[in-house]
C-alpha cells in the first residue's frame, strides 16, 4: 500500500535544488556580514603594511632619482670627453669668463648630448628653470642647472694670474680623476643665474662649502663629474676635509695644496 508523506515547503526546496531539477541539493543560508571587530582587524592589518612598505617605496624613489641623476651626469662626461678632443683639451667655460651665455659650458655640452634636460637632477624642488628655446638675456631670475662648474679650472682664474689658467687644460691637472669640475647645486635662490662655485674661498671649514653644494641631496650623497669625465656619488666629506682630502685643487687633488 502507497503511503503518502507529507512534504513540507523547505523540503520540497532542498529536493528541486537549484534548476528546479529532483535530486539537486541546495543549502540555503543567510549571507553573513562582517563584524565590527573583523572590520577593524582588516583595518589594523593593512595600517600595519603600510607603516612597513612606506618607507621602503620612499627609499626606493629616492635611489632611483640618485642613479638617474647619476646616470644623466656620467652622459655629460661622454660629453664632454667628446668636447675635450675638439678643444685640444680644455674645459668649456662658465658664465663667469664669458660674454655670450650660449657659449658656457652648459649650452657646450648640450651640444655633444642633444638633450638639454641632462642639466637637471630628479631631486632638484626648485621650479624657476632657464627655458633654453628662449633667449636667455629675457629671462631673469632663473636656474640654469642642477650642477655648478669648479671656477678653478676656468681659462682664466686670480688663482693663477691674469693670463689663461694651465689647469683648463686636463692634461695639466696633476691628477684629474680625483679634480671635481662639476658638483651639484644646492636648489636655493643663490644659484639663480649662477653657474659655478669658487672652491678657493671655503678656508678649510666643512659648514661654508656646504652651502654651496647640494651635499645632502641624495640621502647624505652628492653626485661629481671629475676632470677625466667619470662620474660618482660621494659624501661631502671624501671630497671636502681638512687637513687630509680635497678634490678641488687642480694642482694638488687629492691633497690639499700648499697655499690653499
Amino acid at each position: 500500500m502507497k503511503t503518502d508523506l507529507p512534504r513540507s515547503t523547505s523540503a520540497l526546496q532542498g529536493i528541486r535544488g537549484v534548476s528546479g531539477h529532483p535530486g539537486c541539493i541546495l543549502w540555503i543560508g543567510r549571507r553573513r556580514g562582517f563584524t565590527l571587530i573583523e572590520l577593524l582587524v582588516v583595518i589594523a592589518i593593512i595600517a600595519l603594511l603600510m607603516g612597513v612598505l612606506l618607507p621602503s617605496l620612499g627609499r626606493a624613489r629616492q635611489q632611483a632619482r640618485k642613479v638617474a641623476c647619476l646616470s644623466n651626469m656620467r652622459q655629460m662626461g661622454v660629453a664632454l670627453s667628446a668636447y675635450l678632443i675638439d678643444s685640444d683639451y680644455r674645459l668649456p667655460p662658465s658664465s663667469c669668463r664669458c660674454q655670450d651665455p650660449n657659449e658656457h659650458w652648459l649650452c657646450v655640452l648640450t651640444d655633444y648630448t642633444r638633450e638639454q634636460l641632462l642639466f637637471r637632477c630628479p631631486s632638484d624642488k626648485a621650479k624657476n628653470f632657464v627655458n633654453w628655446d628662449r633667449p636667455l638675456s629675457e629671462q631673469e631670475d632663473v636656474r640654469y642647472s642642477s650642477f655648478a662648474v669648479n671656477a678653478l679650472l676656468d681659462p682664466i682664474h686670480y688663482r693663477y694670474g691674469a693670463r689663461s689658467n694651465r689647469y683648463n687644460d686636463t692634461n695639466q691637472i696633476r691628477r684629474p680623476m680625483y679634480c671635481i669640475w662639476i658638483s651639484e647645486a644646492p636648489d636655493t635662490d643663490n644659484f639663480n643665474l649662477a653657474d659655478h662655485i669658487h672652491p678657493e674661498s671655503w678656508e678649510g671649514a666643512l659648514d661654508y662649502p656646504k652651502q654651496y653644494v647640494a651635499w645632502n641631496r641624495h640621502h647624505g650623497t652628492s653626485n661629481y663629474l671629475f676632470a677625466d669625465a667619470h662620474a660618482e656619488n660621494l659624501e661631502f666629506e671624501q671630497t671636502y676635509e681638512w687637513p687630509s682630502t680635497c678634490y678641488w685643487y687642480p694642482e694638488a687633488a687629492p691633497k690639499w695644496p700648499d697655499e690653499p
